[in-house]
């Protein structure tokens, strides 16, 4: 049975200011639960399944896993995990942990920086976070006033990148690119539109600095605060989204490095 404590903690995981004020983050369906349970062991609450994925053999690893770490799953039925689930197809597995606290970083990441300057949309943050992951970076910079990492939607869309990367928070963009300067980065470079830099001329080289994909509707909060690099569009939109343009930056580096 699921006691009441825990019962309580789960209805304000959907709530982003109760949720933050509890100390808990919700994963949800296989990927992001197997991410959450192989990385982040000592982050785990409890461990959520129906008797259905508990009884599959297809999940004998994860439940192996678990017992690795001394941790029994809460069984439940099938009504209970669905009223609990906000996914439509719940996949029958749910992981409550308990959220990590924010740190600085105390070496300039490698090969260079990503700072998140305000991504508000879900979906946006989850998919940059999990390209970031996928391209081989070790960390995430993420500036105060956007969507929270570690709530549900986010989680889903980056497929439990959070709990792969590191993750560092600061208060303004001006308090992310002091940082750079003072882990020795050598420059920062603010994804616009309109810049007159474009990506691929050779003068624009990340290694060493820190890119800034900035909010959805405002764009890079301070621009003054580095060099402005946009990607060519020869056709009429006004820009990429967020997502999109952190992507084509991010797998641009990593054709760089291959040549």
């Amino acid at each position: 049975m699921l006691s009441g404590r825990l019962r309580k903690w789960m209805a304000l995981l959907d709530n982003r200011h109760a949720r933050k004020k509890s100390g808990l983050v919700l994963a949800e369906g296989l990927r992001c639960c197997q991410e959450a349970i192989v990385r982040r062991p000592d982050w785990l609450e409890a461990v959520l399944m129906t008797s259905d994925f508990a009884a599959s053999s297809a999940n004998v690893e994860i439940l192996a896993k678990l017992s690795e770490y001394g941790l029994e799953p809460v069984i439940l039925a099938e009504r209970e995990f669905s009223r609990l689930n906000e996914t439509e197809h719940p996949q029958g597995i749910m992981a409550v942990l308990r959220r990590p606290e924010w740190t600085l970083p105390t070496s300039l990441p490698e090969p260079f920086a990503l700072i998140l300057d305000q991504v508000a949309e879900p979906g946006n943050l989850g998919t940059i976070l999990r390209t970031a992951w996928a391209v081989g970076l070790p960390s995430v910079w993420l500036v105060k006033g956007g969507a929270d990492p570690y709530a549900p939607k986010v989680i889903r869309a980056g497929m439990g990148a959070q709990f792969a990367l590191e993750l560092a928070w600061f208060p303004d963009l001006a308090a992310a690119a002091q940082c750079l300067l003072e882990l020795g980065g050598n420059r920062l470079w603010c994804a616009m539109p309109q810049a007159e830099l474009s990506l691929y001329d050779e003068r624009f080289s990340l290694a060493g600095g820190g890119l800034v994909i900035g909010n959805e509707a405002r764009g890079v909060s301070a621009p003054e605060l580095g060099t402005a690099v946009t990607i060519p569009m020869p056709g009429e939109a006004e820009s990429l989204n967020a997502a999109q343009a952190a992507t084509v930056f991010l797998c641009d580096y990593c054709l760089r490095r291959r040549k």
